[in-house]
């Protein structure tokens, strides 16, 4: 079977009109039942990874980080060094810290409307900074949140 097929919408560079290779997950699809060998024969048809790597978890660094090019070179960095680890991680722990004070401090009897919503905009600021770290799942909903997620 061809990896390409010229009439489906994903497979056409509409602006330079060639043929774009198709992803692993659209293969797999078209073949649900496909033996490891033909999944392997998938993983050569498909869009590759990039070559170069893949920027460094510290959303403020630049660096990439590579696959090992060997097996035995140990596991693929995430990282591009301790000390960005280090930073990523104080700056995580420091942005779910504020979000829970910050929660604590919104969910206090006699805190306004308006204090509320104020303190809710802070928490959605820090919860949009907090989306770039890993480790981090918003779908836990807390214990004390109010009913609907609302302030009244």
């Amino acid at each position: 079977m061809d990896g390409t097929t010229p009439n489906a919408p994903d497979q056409r560079d509409d602006r330079r009109d060639v043929l774009m290779t198709r992803s692993l997950e659209t293969l797999m699809a078209a073949e649900p039942d496909a033996t490891a060998p033909r999944v392997l024969e998938m993983l050569d048809e498909c869009v590759p990874l990039e070559k170069k790597g893949y920027r460094c978890l510290n959303p403020t660094c630049t660096e990439l980080c590579a696959w090992p090019k060997l097996r035995g070179q140990g596991r693929p960095k995430l990282f591009c060094s301790k000390t960005c680890r280090q930073q990523h991680d104080r700056v995580r722990d420091r942005l779910i810290a504020e979000i829970n004070g910050l929660e604590a401090v919104r969910d206090r009897p006699g805190t306004t409307r308006r204090q509320g919503e104020d303190l809710s905009s802070a928490i959605g600021q820090r919860r949009w900074a907090l989306a770039r770290y890993a480790g981090v799942s918003f779908d836990q909903p807390r214990d004390n949140a109010p009913e609907g997620g609302r302030r009244k």
